[in-house]
């Protein structure tokens, strides 16, 4: 097997195991969190994004890692994570500022199945696109611009609903027009631990590859079969409703 064929395989099946392993347990911790730390709720919601980051989330971590390991230096890497997370995070700022009208409709409605097929589809055509046009010599690595896209699907994943329960539990003790902050430093703080998982899995697969090309190619086949792992986690979710 060809050692870029076998990094991809061996990242892609690591990330699934650990998606599917873990429970989902962001929506206690938020609880206690908030409970020990109420009076200091600006801190509560930072450390409750830096979990969510560090958290093996479908919405997160394969797509960062995929995008990262394209990239040709760490510092493109955490600038592809930080486009992705920049995404999260202006949605989910907008969000926590409107959640007294958005929280009852989405309160009543699983999106999270189809969040994940939407974003399995786009993560399948963009590798097999970058993959294409790779042959011809003439695209090295994903459009930030297609990043950013990924990550404005992304927000609206299971997660969407952790920041609007946060923004319910403390719109009563803070003031309305600090709102925005909920959204925004749960984002920073996610931000910074996915770049904290990017930057490892960077170092670590091009340590064992010993080849940027590798390492590149490897991101590219890792994003598709990462694709079709969120379609197939989709479905098994629209089906289990």
């Amino acid at each position: 097997m060809r050692k870029d064929i076998l990094i991809a395989v061996i990242i892609s099946l690591a990330l699934a195991i650990a998606i599917l392993s873990l429970p989902d347990i962001l929506e206690p911790v938020v609880r206690s969190v908030l409970t020990y730390l109420g009076e200091y709720w600006a801190l509560a919601v930072f450390i409750i994004g830096v979990i969510h980051g560090l958290k093996p989330d479908e919405h997160t971590w394969p797509i960062t890692v995929s995008y990262g390991l394209m990239q040709s230096s760490i510092r493109r890497a955490l600038l592809s994570t930080a486009v992705f997370a920049g995404a999260l995070t202006i949605v989910w700022a907008s969000l926590s500022a409107l959640t007294s009208e958005v929280l009852p409709f989405f309160s009543s409605h699983d999106f999270d199945p189809y969040v994940d097929m939407v974003v399995g589809v786009t993560m399948i055509s963009v590798a097999l696109f970058i993959l294409s046009v790779s042959k011809k010599g003439k695209v090295e690595s994903a459009d930030y611009r297609v990043i950013w896209v990924h990550g404005l699907a992304a927000a609206f994943g299971g997660d969407f609903i952790i920041v609007l329960i946060l923004t319910t539990l403390l719109i009563p003790v803070i003031p309305s027009n600090l709102g925005f902050m909920i959204g925004l430093l749960f984002g920073i703080g996610s931000f910074i631990s996915q770049s904290v998982v990017v930057l490892l899995v960077y170092k670590g697969v091009l340590k064992v590859s010993k080849d940027f090309t590798i390492m590149e190619k490897a991101g590219k086949l890792a994003l598709l079969m990462l694709g079709v792992f969120m379609i197939f986690l989709g479905v098994y979710c629209l089906l289990s409703l």
